[in-house]
């Protein structure tokens, strides 16, 4: 058996383009962009398809992701979030869907675009931005400060203002957590695969089968379901005020 060194692992590289000056990494906007037109398409094809009847299988699963999403926005945000049901959808299949894209073999020229921090990061943004707006459209700017920098509820005002950076801080963290969170079980995937690839072929093929279904039926799944979530509890906790606090955590437990 030969031995393992971690000179023989590749982290980080990509397939890089240099546009005015930029490092462009096509690797990832291939990843991307695939993954998107296979969501965009599943649901064209959804729409040609369904029925008020008996769903199909398809359209079942479709069905059951969109009442459960549903249900999370309407008990910890409310009926105004409508919107947010497809957002968190739409999250979660892309999501999926590019953390499939690396369970198939392509010579590293399809890899899973949420692997790529510039991914992640880009979807965080996204999240946090429609929270920061729905919160201040939902609650007033007033309101907006309130809820997401003056608590918690019941205390003196002036410990408002000791409490006031701790929550910035708080507020910054948001994206940095959900990007990291997801990037990094992606990339640590990623290089389970290049280090199972590195043991003997009569090793590797049965380990690169076993991971490969572990890691396509819970990690992939469970991560893009946690993103959709936190989306959900990131709004829930920007648009509720200090009295539905005790509401907002029975609808959590």
């Amino acid at each position: 058996m030969r031995p393992m060194v971690l000179s023989q692992i590749e982290v980080g590289n990509h397939w890089t383009a240099h546009i005015f000056g930029m490092s462009l990494y096509l690797d990832t906007v291939l990843s991307s962009l695939v993954a998107f037109a296979i969501v965009l398409g599943a649901g064209l094809y959804l729409r040609h398809v369904v029925t008020s009847g008996v769903p199909g299988r398809f359209q079942a699963l479709i069905e059951m992701v969109w009442e459960t999403v549903d249900d999370y926005v309407t008990r910890m945000i409310g009926p105004f979030a409508k919107w947010a049901v497809p957002l968190c959808t739409v999250l979660f299949f892309y999501i999926l869907v590019s953390n499939w894209l690396e369970l198939i073999p392509t010579g590293d020229r399809l890899t899973s675009a949420t692997a790529d921090v510039n991914d992640t990061a880009a979807l965080a943004v996204i999240v946090i931005f429609m929270v920061h707006y729905t919160s201040i459209r939902q609650r007033g700017f007033g309101g907006y400060i309130k809820t997401n920098y003056l608590h918690p509820a019941g205390m003196p005002k002036a410990f408002y203002f000791l409490l006031a950076p701790i929550n910035v801080i708080s507020q910054i963290s948001y994206p940095i957590s959900l990007t990291l969170r997801l990037f990094g079980n992606m990339f640590a995937a990623a290089l389970m695969l290049q280090i199972i690839a590195l043991l003997p072929l009569y090793l590797s093929w049965a380990f690169n089968g076993v991971w490969k279904l572990f890691e396509g039926v819970f990690v992939d799944v469970i991560q893009a379901f946690i993103f959709a979530l936190l989306t959900v509890i990131y709004l829930s906790m920007g648009t509720m005020e200090h009295h539905d606090e005790p509401a907002a955590e029975a609808a959590t437990a």
